[in-house]
């Protein structure tokens, strides 16, 4: 059987570009990406997550993120947390309009664990009385050993990263591992309408519903260039 050239080609553009396709879909599968403080566990939270983009845009910090392309076709868009930047001010999880955050008190956060070097430690290291990992810890999360060497009460640490922030050496004497991160199940009898909110009153509240569209219908033709 005799191929034209032009059905060649055709031939070999369309098996390059489903190539491309099925690489990109087998490269970016679903796979576990930090999530927003109280998130449900991975599997539940990409059934309840709707992809709003409320969570992202009340952030105070810019701690949020939608994922993009490369991070999973089936995480693409939905928030993606940068643990350096998070202050565990809640506001996500009081406005998450379904259960994909869950509605817990600041109480049974737990994004992490602090560890401090006592190698580059400046009161470890006995060069000077730093204390200001132990001052900026609002949880009893550290303690001073004879009244000068830090060291963090994992029991009591959820990763808020204060600590981390006030350390005064270049690289960070404290950081904090986020592989321990809490997750939670979905509530046994939940309603749309009537979730279970434990999480308290708002910090900073959020603009009423046709604000916050408008801004996001801004912000995404910003994003794509159709305005400036």
């Amino acid at each position: 059987m005799n191929i034209s050239r032009r059905d060649l080609f055709q031939v070999i553009i369309s098996g390059v570009a489903s190539f491309v396709v099925f690489s990109i879909f087998k490269i970016t599968g679903a796979k576990a990406l930090p999530r927003p403080p109280g998130s449900l566990i991975e599997r539940e939270f990409l059934k309840y997550c709707t992809r709003c983009y409320r969570c992202i845009d009340v952030c105070p910090a810019d701690a949020l993120k939608p994922a993009g392309i490369l991070d999973g076709i089936t995480n693409l868009g939905t928030p993606v947390l940068d643990w350096g930047k998070c202050i565990l001010c809640m506001e996500c999880v009081r406005i998450c309009p379904t259960e994909a955050i869950k509605k817990v008190p600041k109480e049974e956060i737990d994004i992490g664990n602090a560890v401090i070097d006592p190698d580059t430690c400046l009161s470890w290291q006995k060069k000077r009385r730093c204390k200001n990992c132990y001052k900026a810890c609002k949880y009893d999360a550290i303690k001073l050993e004879k009244r000068r060497f830090p060291v963090v009460i994992e029991d009591k640490c959820n990763g808020c990263g204060a600590c981390v922030r006030r350390c005064p050496t270049d690289p960070k004497s404290i950081i904090v591992h986020y592989d321990t991160a809490k997750r939670f199940d979905p509530s046994e009898n939940r309603f749309a309408l009537r979730l279970e909110n434990r999480v308290g009153p708002y910090n900073f509240p959020p603009p009423d519903f046709k604000t916050w569209f408008t801004e996001r219908i801004e912000k995404l033709a910003r994003h794509y260039g159709i305005i400036d």
